[in-house]
């Protein structure tokens, strides 16, 4: 009779197979929680940014509208007192042209839509008439900026126009600048330089849906359908969102209408982008948390050999490798005294990294420049007290003429002015106050179980203090505080931090430097409210 012997684990390859997989598992686990959340703070940082900067290009593209339009409405003054001049008119928009970049070419049209100037003269467009759809700035006769079309000369161009009127108020025609769409131009220029050029892009659609700019000059004049930003920055919407491109490529977007023009700008960022960068952040974290990982597995491949020497050992060698006061506890039963402390051995690798996680997730809690609590570690203190439901008063703080300290010392004294100052509250706020910076120069106090009147009294003092500490600038340095109450307020939290704010603009309007109160308002429904201990 043949008796066949089956293969079977030995007590080493068992030990050594358990440890590879829940190091492999343990890692792999803690990897994927923390690529989730940043996942999440990567695509909403992206929206936020790209939201920001199209609102500030819109505002600068607005700035510039306005500056044209001024450059028009001197030179329409200087050609009303010369219309039946032509050598003036010439004269006066050759000196436009050479003396500012901002227009490609000029034109004066008259009362007849005749074209009785141009420049430069090369576009030979004088004693043309202008196209009958063109004439608009004729029947309202007043400035106004023609959406784009193709010039006679064959130019795809927008076109910012000034009436011109003689002394008597009689209409005689009107000035017209031209900024071409494509090629180098001013315009492609102030919209071409992009805060994150190697991933995000910027461009601009007219009221019809139309790229008036793209970073691919070939694309300027087609027409863009069925994009949600597209869609929402064209009914005046600011915002962000994530949409797909005419590609069908997943983008992150923000927007930010022109409102003298009707424009939309959209400042986006490929998904792939962020993913890709994602990926190489944690490839980073992996590599700096492989050799530990690697080490663990080492030393337990060791010790599996070592088993037989005996059992004794491998528990001696592997409780050796560990921090000594790091002990995850295991709730799968061990049943002998040494593979107790084998798991104990894996399971501080886990730790490790859960705590490396936790750490990065801190940061996050805090505001780099000034290390208070940011936004988000209020928003998670505010959840809190919802739960517990126990009275707070909040003061809301802001620097007076902060705009002044950074334009008269830089940036970077108004940064450590806002240091000096989160020293400060940090000084006088107690153990349990909770203080953050909720953006630029603006703080505000959170401070359980005090009353509005002793909540006066605290701020009085701060308010004080600030003003006789020494700063990195040589004046003083003052601040207006508004003060709110919850419950006593408002029953909402939101409206609390609102009233605090309105509150706070209230000191500002009162001359700066001082303490104001929300008006007080009893809502019956929350004299209840809890009170905890701290």
């Amino acid at each position: 009779m043949k008796i066949t012997h089956r293969w079977k684990l030995d007590l080493k390859q068992l030990i050594l197979l358990l440890v590879s997989a829940g190091i492999v598992l343990s890692v792999y686990s803690a990897l994927m929680a923390s690529y989730r959340v940043h996942e999440r703070a990567f695509i909403k940082d992206t929206l936020a940014s790209n939201q920001a900067y199209a609102e500030k290009l819109a505002e600068v593209t607005e700035l510039f509208l306005q500056s044209l339009n001024s450059q028009l409405q001197v030179s329409a003054g200087h050609i009303a007192n010369h219309f039946d001049d032509s050598q003036a008119i010439d004269a006066e928009l050759g000196r436009l042209l050479a003396q500012t970049n901002s227009f490609d070419s000029l034109v004066v049209i008259d009362a007849q839509r005749k074209i009785i100037s141009a420049q430069p003269s090369s576009l030979a467009l004088k004693g043309l008439t202008l196209d009958p759809a063109l004439s608009l700035p004729i029947e309202l006769q007043q400035p106004h900026i023609l959406d784009p079309f193709v010039s006679p000369a064959g130019n795809l161009l927008v076109s910012p126009t000034f009436p011109v009127f003689a002394a008597d108020g009689t209409y005689l025609g009107f000035i017209a600048g031209g900024i071409y769409l494509q090629g180098n131009t001013i315009l492609n220029q102030l919209l071409g330089t992009h805060h994150a050029s190697d991933h995000s892009y910027v461009y601009v659609v007219d009221k019809s849906k139309r790229l008036i700019y793209h970073k691919d000059n070939a694309r300027v004049g087609e027409y863009i359908a069925d994009n949600v930003a597209i869609n929402a920055v064209l009914n005046g919407q600011s915002g962000a969102t994530e949409t797909l491109n005419s590609l069908g490529d997943n983008m992150l977007a923000g927007f930010a209408p022109v409102s003298s023009t009707g424009w939309g700008i959209v400042s986006q960022r490929a998904l792939t982008s962020i993913v890709a960068e994602l990926n190489q952040t944690h490839t980073n974290v992996l590599y700096s948390t492989l050799p530990f990982a690697l080490a663990i597995l080492a030393a337990t491949l060791i010790a599996g050999f070592a088993i037989a020497r005996p059992l004794a050992q491998l528990a001696q060698s592997v409780s050796s490798l560990s921090p000594s006061n790091l002990r995850c506890i295991d709730q799968t039963p061990a049943w002998y005294f040494e593979a107790e402390n084998l798991k104990s051995a894996i399971l501080n690798s886990s730790e490790l990294l859960g705590q490396e996680i936790k750490e990065l997730e801190q940061d996050r809690k805090m505001d780099p420049l000034t290390k208070l609590n940011n936004r988000l570690a209020m928003q998670l203190w505010l959840d809190n007290v919802k739960n517990m439901q126990y009275q707070f008063s909040v003061m809301a703080l802001d620097v007076d003429h902060f705009k002044s300290i950074n334009d008269e010392f830089g940036h970077g004294v108004g940064d450590e002015v806002l240091c000096a100052l989160a020293g400060v509250m940090k000084k006088n706020a107690r153990s349990h106050d909770f203080v953050c910076r909720s953006g630029g120069e603006e703080f505000l106090i959170f401070m359980p179980f005090v009353d509005a009147n002793r909540a006066y009294s605290i701020a009085e003092r701060l308010r004080i203090a600030v003003f006789e500490h020494s700063m990195p600038i040589p004046r003083p340095v003052t601040v207006s505080i508004g003060i709110a109450c919850w419950p006593v307020h408002s029953k909402s939290i939101e409206e609390t931090l609102k009233m605090a704010d309105q509150a706070l603009y209230q000191a500002k309007n009162k001359g700066r430097n001082q303490t104001c109160q929300a008006k007080h308002r009893v809502y019956a429904a929350n004299n209840d409210v809890a009170q905890h201990a701290v």
